[in-house]
């Protein structure tokens, strides 16, 4: 078994360069669509973890979000999953959906809304990043 993978879009991008010791499939501006075409079949996103960390949900439409991150979700083998909640002010829709989503898989989530920038949707440095990604490392130590 394998320590953590973080799975995503650019926010997983910037907590993966926090933690290296995780294996991070993730990249900037992806739809949780365009995630799953990408990398559900990567031997990668197979392997079982201790802990999954999913940033999804900022860059959906409205329609898509649920479908889709339960179809990732589901596929997840990890002992604990945490997601990232997508700003609850900017994508109110994507934050409700990934709530639920956690909620029914009684997995951990994280807030960043104190954590973003002028964007209202990413962390602005590095050091905004390696804060989101202790948070992450502190809800694996519960």
């Amino acid at each position: 078994m394998l320590e953590c993978l973080i799975l995503g879009d650019s926010i997983a991008v910037g907590i993966g360069q926090a933690r290296t010791e995780c294996v991070t499939l993730a990249r900037s501006g992806i739809t949780s669509e365009g995630w799953y075409k990408g990398y559900a079949y990567n031997p990668y996103f197979r392997d079982p973890y201790r802990v999954v960390v999913i940033s999804l949900g900022t860059n959906d439409m409205r329609g898509m979000t649920a479908e889709m991150l339960f179809s990732i979700r589901q596929k997840v083998n990890a002992q604990m999953v945490i997601w990232v909640l997508p700003s609850s002010t900017l994508k109110p829709v994507q934050f409700s959906v990934v709530k639920e989503l956690a909620n029914e898989f009684k997995d951990q989530i994280v807030s960043i809304h104190d954590l973003v920038g002028p964007d209202g949707i990413h962390p602005p440095t590095a050091t905004a990043y390696q804060k989101l990604s202790d948070r992450t490392k502190q809800l694996t130590k519960k």
